[in-house]
């Protein structure tokens, strides 16, 4: 469970929702940005979203990855070549993306009190690590793990491999003040429910090369959900749709227990 320091972040009333674009990739990961500058406004309510990527197979990458000739002529490449490319708003490295995958984003507002980046990834991260325990996967912690694609101090680790991995950006000013940019917190979660490493790990590895990047991920250090489920017996079968009906189910009840109003959507 969340220590109150950090469960206090978040505020007393959220909305949870599966909104998702199921036809335009790129739309789809977008919507993140969009929900959250309302949030910022004061016209949502502050929200966690629980949706799927579409069934395109491919990566995202940040900006700063695509950016520039290199960055440009890597992405066209990649499409040509049947790997879409598409870009994201938070930092980090390339991660894969198609219907294997499950994102977990808070979008909340900025607050008036100092805080960290780090408080706002235990925010993102405990309930995941609590969810999964619930499962029955009894290994899991939160650390960086070298070799690992976007690699990071809040991976979501399982058995010592990578299971989720995380991104974060804050926008704008205040939350509800008169600005071009209203201000939110977007903490993001990437969590693998099925998805063919050797595949991703090949193509994140072509896609640094072609941009002249040295960095590379390695196969090994990662893993999904549906092969932890069947290592551990709990599971033979589960899906991206699977984890995210069971997922919305797990944040209404975990949060309702610690005081904070679930409203879906």
């Amino acid at each position: 469970m969340l220590d109150r320091e950090i469960l206090d972040l978040m505020p007393k009333r959220i909305q949870v929702t599966t909104s998702e674009d199921e036809a335009d990739s790129s739309a789809n990961i977008l919507l993140d940005d969009a929900l959250a500058r309302e949030v910022g406004k004061g016209i949502r309510p502050p929200t966690v979203r629980v949706w799927r990527h579409t069934a395109v197979r491919g990566l995202v990458v940040s900006k700063r990855d695509a950016a520039g000739e290199a960055g440009e002529r890597a992405v066209q490449l990649m499409a040509d070549e049947g790997c879409p490319i598409i870009v994201r708003h938070t930092g980090g490295t390339a991660v894969p993306h198609g219907e294997g995958v499950l994102n977990l984003s808070f979008l909340l507002p900025r607050q008036t009190q100092q805080v960290s980046t780090d408080s706002y990834y235990q925010l993102l991260c405990q309930p995941l690590l609590d969810w999964l325990r619930g499962m029955g996967l009894t290994e899991v912690a939160t650390g960086a793990l070298p070799g690992s694609y976007c690699d990071g101090n809040y991976n979501v680790l399982v058995d010592g491999q990578k299971l989720v991995g995380t991104a974060q950006a804050w926008r704008g000013g205040l939350a509800g003040t008169a600005s071009k940019h209203p201000g939110y917190v977007l903490a993001h979660a990437c969590i693998v429910i099925d998805v063919d490493f050797a595949w991703a790990t090949a193509a994140i590895n072509r896609f640094y090369s072609e941009i002249g990047d040295p960095y590379r991920v390695e196969e090994a250090t990662s893993t999904s959900l549906l092969a932890l489920l069947r290592q551990h017996r709990l599971a033979t079968d589960y899906d991206a749709r699977c984890a995210q009906r069971d997922l919305v189910r797990f944040l209404q009840r975990y949060y309702t227990e610690q005081g904070i109003q679930v409203d879906l959507s």
